[in-house]
């Protein structure tokens, strides 16, 4: 088992277990557009005023025409009925008649559903987003139940819900963004998975330093074990790891409040992995390098693709965004070295020596590679930047990281 002491920041979220809870769903209105397009926000859908029934998100589409959608899901026991959407463009107001009541009638989407049909998901895609504009949702819903009772529902997010003006209840939100496009690649997350069977999820910021936890989930899978290969892909904000004690790979959708989801069992046993493209590597107990995709029904493939010195204790890896070779952090007789398997040719190559400490590698969304060095003796880490090509640390650029708890567990 390959694992290594990472000190964390003091400013961790604290959140329930059972489910993961992606950090994009912060509760406020400028959410930004990470928010919508990574992270989604989930509202809760309120029959009767007081019953959840279900959630209604709200996203930005990935099909290049960046259309808002409104999802209406129902909890167990409950159906949809009808739904009606009101999207509108900042300056526009929701529909409502003189008392101020809404008028569904006139909402620009609406579907009617038959009565016992069973439908619990509605979606539509609505306006554009436009960057810097706020826009107007109001989101209206009939719901059923099994024993065959029926509510007005109406969709709530604490801290950006404006209750009507009129008599008859019902509430609408409005959002906006800041312009700053989100960071994707940035990023390094880290895992601990404790006695208790909780699987605690970091992410670390590599520009600032700043560690926060955001996720817990309760997964008993793992117990008896560690929790290795572990890699997030920004392009479907998806993170994955495998659970030691079975060798299963996982998966944990960031974008969806559920548990982590089984995608199948390696053929290796694996110490570490990435992410890069549609393809996970991990390198296994041999220095073996394999390669793992998905069909369309997320069945994987696995291809044993090359090796490295099965005599090098690895610490670390990480794919370059260019899709060229794969960076390995090595511990070689008490040594840190960087060395690249090229990708092209299957050629691994020494780049530099480290030094004596353990290191963790990640590239930012700019394809620059960062090195976070473990200072045992000293009250922090320090993230690093390091010449991909010749693995030089340029110091000038040094980030500490505060000490406050240790965490152990595999990195990314």
């Amino acid at each position: 088992m390959k694992n290594i002491l990472l000190f964390i920041a003091t400013a961790l979220i604290i959140i329930s277990c059972q489910k993961q809870i992606p950090i994009e769903n912060e509760k406020v209105t400028d959410l930004g557009l990470s928010s919508f397009k990574y992270g989604e926000i989930e509202h809760t859908l309120f029959g009767g005023q007081t019953i959840p029934v279900g959630t209604v998100t709200i996203g930005v589409t990935e099909d290049g025409l960046n259309n808002i959608y409104i999802k209406f899901e129902t909890d167990p026991g409950w159906y949809i009925k009808e739904t009606h959407v009101f999207v509108g463009p900042e300056g526009s107001s929701v529909p409502v008649n003189k008392p101020g009541n809404p008028k569904i009638g006139h909402f620009p989407f609406g579907t009617d559903h038959q009565y016992g049909d069973g439908t619990t998901m509605v979606t539509y895609p609505t306006i554009p987003y436009v960057i810097n504009s706020a826009f107007v949702v109001a989101t209206h819903a009939v719901v059923y139940s099994d024993d065959g009772q029926e509510e007005t529902a109406w969709a709530y997010n604490e801290g950006n819900s404006t209750r009507f003006s009129g008599k008859r209840w019902g509430w609408f939100q409005s959002y906006t963004w800041d312009g700053q496009l989100p960071a994707q690649s940035n990023l390094l997350y880290l895992t601990q998975y404790d006695s208790d069977g909780i699987l605690h999820i970091y992410q670390v910021n590599l520009d600032t330093g700043e560690v926060i936890e955001i996720s817990q989930e309760e997964f008993l899978a793992g117990l008896g074990g560690e929790i290795d290969g572990a890699s997030w892909d920004p392009a479907s904000n998806q993170f994955f790891f495998v659970s030691e004690s079975t060798n299963e790979l996982w998966v944990s959708d960031f974008d969806q409040d559920i548990p982590s989801i089984l995608v199948g069992t390696l053929e290796g046993i694996a110490i570490d992995g990435t992410y890069l493209g549609d393809t996970y590597y991990y390198i296994d107990v041999n220095n073996q390098i394999w390669s793992v995709t998905f069909d369309v029904d997320m069945n994987m493939i696995q291809t044993q693709i090359g090796s490295i010195d099965a005599d090098l204790d690895v610490v670390d890896i990480a794919a370059s965004p260019d899709g060229q070779g794969i960076y390995f952090v090595v511990n070689n007789n008490g040594i840190s070295e960087l060395i690249i398997y090229d990708l092209n040719n299957g050629i691994s190559s020494q780049v530099s020596s480290l030094g004596n400490n353990e290191f963790q590698i990640a590239f930012d969304e700019d394809g620059d590679l960062h090195a976070i060095e473990q200072t045992p003796e000293e009250d922090n880490s320090i993230i690093h930047d390091v010449n991909e090509d010749t693995g030089e640390i340029d110091n000038s650029t040094d980030v500490d990281v505060d000490v406050e708890d240790v965490v152990v567990g595999p990195r990314i």
